[in-house]
């Protein structure tokens, strides 16, 4: 049976938080902290982009935390492995287009992967990195409870299952391990598979208390 790999990015195919972990290499994490109960967490990321560029960040010094940011070999290697076995691999993820491009590209691995689901950014004139959200302000909300306004995971695997016919039996192996990631593992049909990472429980635990709903295994893995 053809196989489609859904990949979440922090801390599923990277082993850190990506939007996190350049504000505190930048110097700015003291400053996010108090934002991070009244924005809205895209929101926030643009807000820390500015404050960044506000402090005479550049986008290259954003792009050198980032080159920085720790991915295990093992993954690298699993990625490859499953593009040479025929698998396609895409990413649904609340981190950000450019976050994820350069972590790709550092690792070589961006022609392993034939979509990129996130929120977009983009370069200001004056410089500045901006986030924007995935599912635009000025939409009609998408309405799922699960999710943040800015991106339903669910909807997304949905749009990507139905989207193309060749989709449609397609086995579908979906990587994640937050709170984003459990919408999109109840749209998983008979067949299908979740992995759960572990010691990143919210999924694996959701998913156990509500085990009726969903007719998977839910394994777990780790790197270590």
């Amino acid at each position: 049976m053809d196989t489609l790999i859904i990949f979440d990015f922090d801390w599923s195919l990277i082993d850190c938080n990506s939007d996190t972990w350049v504000v505190d290499k930048l110097g700015a994490m003291e400053r996010m902290k108090p934002l991070m109960e009244v924005l809205p967490w895209t929101q926030l990321m643009d807000t820390m982009m500015m404050e960044l560029y506000s402090d005479g960040r550049t986008l290259k010094d954003i792009d050198m935390c980032l080159q920085m940011a720790p991915m295990e070999q093992e993954m690298v290697t699993s990625v490859k492995f499953a593009a040479e076995l025929g698998c396609e691999l895409q990413i649904i993820s609340d981190a950000n287009s450019h976050f994820i491009k350069v972590i790709l590209e550092k690792h070589c691995l961006q022609s392993y992967f034939t979509k990129v689901h996130t929120n977009p950014a983009l370069v200001a004139e004056n410089g500045a990195l901006r986030v924007l959200p995935s599912h635009p302000e000025n939409n009609p909300p998408h309405g799922c409870k699960l999710c943040p306004p800015n991106m339903c995971k669910g909807l997304i695997l949905d749009s990507v299952r139905l989207g193309s016919s060749e989709n449609l039996n397609k086995r579908v192996i979906y990587i994640g391990d937050g709170g984003g990631d459990y919408c999109p593992s109840l749209k998983l049909i008979h067949g299908d598979h979740i992995l759960a990472r572990h010691g990143r429980t919210y999924v694996q635990e959701k998913l156990e208390v509500g085990r009726a709903l969903v007719p998977l295994d839910i394994p777990s893995y780790e790197l270590d």
